[in-house]
């Protein structure tokens, strides 16, 4: 019996009751809650909701920055919309096809409408479509950089705890009191590594919840003292970039490797790094600076019903795109591809190919990787 299972025990034999003993329980063995509703076929799991939080108080962040810069951020919200979430939305699903890009050719419908995720193609997409938005309104680049750099550490940290419940990226086995143990046939650490059933594995996503908390606070006060547009742009490239990093000591899920022990991860957070510095050293010598209004609060921005509308829709598209399926978690599709077939010693072909070993070779696989 897991430790989170038996902390539900104890409670019931010792007549434990009413609303405070049931949320205790509950919030113990969170990271088993997988699937929070079902209508008829659609599964709504609970990283639905907590996607949905993460990008849609992400985006909230980024129009504080705006209006603390003089920018309307009802404007930006609108052009942020149409602009910059589907841009999101093509790089998030393309550089995970492309840990999939022969299968693609043998059966492209099937892996086109597989689920599916990579965290650093939604921040490339974010860049192009942001540089977008900067030449065709003429707003300096850095300066809308640094409001989605001030956003993402938060967005990244509710989102980690929706990969927490839904079970990606998930850690290595640990002995140590802070380990987790996964039951739920439907968490993703179970579909796709039935070994780690009921052993105890890093939460790796909550060490990175914690450390990307600990950077947006860092970065909110830093605000009144930044010295020039991109500062913060840089600055999170290079940090993300070094957690990420930090993170693969901890991390057991296969996000598959290049050569050697060098993986997509670290070499994305290595071109990050390389942009971070460029951003700095740019930004230093010829970005104007002025000064943020830090009198604008977050608090305006969410009172503002003219804003909230849009937001709330950005939240929901992303909400349904990473947490809504059918029939089965893991799954877009009644019948999706059944499984990838790729060279295991083929470049960028490593992630699917181990991962094919243990996981779902079924109408229920995804690969998500964040």
């Amino acid at each position: 019996m897991s430790d989170m299972q038996n902390s539900n025990y104890d409670v019931a034999q010792n007549g434990g009751s009413g609303f405070g003993e049931w949320l205790r329980s509950w919030t113990l063995d969170f990271h088993n809650r997988t699937v929070l509703f079902r209508i008829g076929n659609w599964i709504f799991t609970t990283y639905a909701f907590l996607a949905a939080a993460a990008f849609g108080v992400g985006f909230t962040i980024a129009l504080w920055h705006a209006s603390m810069a003089g920018l309307d951020p009802a404007q930006l919200g609108k052009i942020y919309l149409f602009i910059v979430a589907p841009a999101v939305l093509i790089g998030l699903r393309s550089f995970s096809i492309m840990l999939e890009w022969r299968e693609l050719f043998k059966r492209p419908l099937a892996t086109l409408i597989k689920p599916g995720y990579m965290l650093h193609g939604g921040i490339a997409g974010a860049i192009v479509s942001i540089y977008a938005v900067s030449e065709i309104y003429g707003w300096p680049l850095l300066l809308l950089l640094d409001g989605a750099a001030l956003a993402q550490p938060m967005g990244e940290a509710i989102a980690r705890l929706g990969c927490y419940v839904y079970g990606c990226c998930w850690g290595r086995p640990t002995s140590s009191r802070f380990g987790v143990r996964y039951t739920s046939k439907e968490s993703k650490v179970i579909r796709c590594a039935p070994h780690l059933h009921n052993v105890k594995i890093h939460p790796a996503q909550l060490y990175a919840l914690v450390a990307y908390l600990i950077l947006f606070f860092v970065f909110v006060a830093l605000l009144p003292i930044l010295p020039f547009y991109g500062a913060l742009a840089g600055a999170y490239c290079i940090i993300h970039s070094l957690i990420r990093i930090s993170l693969e000591f901890f991390r057991q899920d296969d996000r598959g490797k290049l050569w050697g022990k060098m993986t997509h991860t670290n070499f994305y957070s290595m071109l990050m790094i390389a942009g971070g510095i460029a951003m700095i050293v740019y930004g230093s010598q010829f970005s104007d600076r002025t000064p943020l209004d830090v009198t604008h609060r977050f608090i305006d921005i969410v009172g503002n019903g003219s804003i909230m509308g849009w937001i709330a829709i950005f939240g929901l598209i992303f909400g349904c795109a990473y947490g809504v399926h059918y029939r089965k978690v893991g799954s877009w599709i009644q019948h999706p591809s059944g499984g990838m077939k790729p060279n295991v010693d083929e470049f960028s072909m490593g992630a699917v190919a181990r991962m094919e070993g243990s996981c779902c070779d079924h109408d229920d696989s995804d690969h998500r990787n964040h």
